[in-house]
């Protein structure tokens, strides 16, 4: 079993959840946790037992954003810092490219690099507490953790620059109208919430789903033809799937589907 320094990692059936675990400092992002949620990520991706993954943060807030009081996320001469940015920018795209469905569980502020974790995930949940914030540019900074990637698909472009230029806090209730948010629910309902996603999520056929979020990530750089290729070769995939066999015999004999991943 993995240990972890910073998270804690608890599974139930095929869901896992990641739980970022440094409540006394709004769990800041220290070097150590932007590596282990790398790991956490790739983990997901590999273990054919989990079917979902979910993550969120200890005690109230979901992440303040990097921790600049961790020498480690800021010392170093200008080449071992874009060695360093280069490595973040690795575990982003672990979190974005994670073969299975991700959902962010946010209650409290999710600023900088934390915010992009939460866009980066496939379903984001949240309560009427939550904030979000691309803070950078009031730190001197550039957005990063894939902001910019993350941003420019799931807003306009003048949206996009309004956060990211100006890096205000933006309301539970104004992301939900911005179309950031897949749920807006109680704090007493989102652990409810977040279960029956996931639930649903890990109960679909994972290769079907691992294509499907492929196709999807891939789709805004490839042209038309380049797009319906990829349809053609994942959907020829899934015809010689036994799970795509076993879909269409439940449909014909009127029960659930029990999906095996092969």
């Amino acid at each position: 079993m993995t240990a972890y320094e910073s998270l804690v990692w608890d599974q139930e059936g095929h869901v896992a959840t990641v739980t970022l675990n440094r409540p006394a400092k709004r769990n800041a992002m220290s070097w150590v946790m932007f590596e282990e949620i790398g790991a956490a990520f790739e983990r997901a991706s590999e273990d054919p037992g989990i079917r979902c993954l979910v993550v969120t943060g200890a005690g109230g807030a979901f992440t303040s954003g990097a921790d600049l009081n961790d020498p480690a996320n800021l010392d170093g001469s200008g080449f071992e810092l874009k060695d360093r940015m280069r490595r973040i920018h690795r575990i982003a795209t672990a979190v974005i490219n994670c073969s299975v469905p991700t959902i962010a569980k946010v209650t409290g502020v999710a600023a900088g690099a934390g915010c992009n974790l939460v866009l980066s995930c496939d379903l984001i949940v949240a309560t009427s507490s939550a904030s979000f914030a691309e803070l950078f540019v009031k730190r001197g900074l550039v957005v990063d953790f894939g902001g910019s990637w993350a941003l420019t698909r799931l807003l306009p472009l003048n949206k996009a620059k309004e956060l990211a230029l100006l890096g205000d806090t933006l309301s539970a209730q104004d992301a939900d109208r911005y179309g950031l948010l897949n749920r807006l629910c109680d704090e007493g309902d989102v652990d409810q919430v977040v279960k029956d996603l996931a639930g649903r999520l890990a109960s679909m056929p994972p290769r079907t789903v691992a294509m499907i979020k492929e196709n999807l990530n891939r789709a805004p750089e490839r042209s038309l033809e380049a797009t319906l290729e990829a349809e053609t070769a994942t959907q020829s995939l899934c015809f010689h799937s036994d799970d795509t066999r076993e879909a269409l015999l439940a449909w014909t004999e009127k029960r659930e589907p029990n999906f095996t991943g092969r």
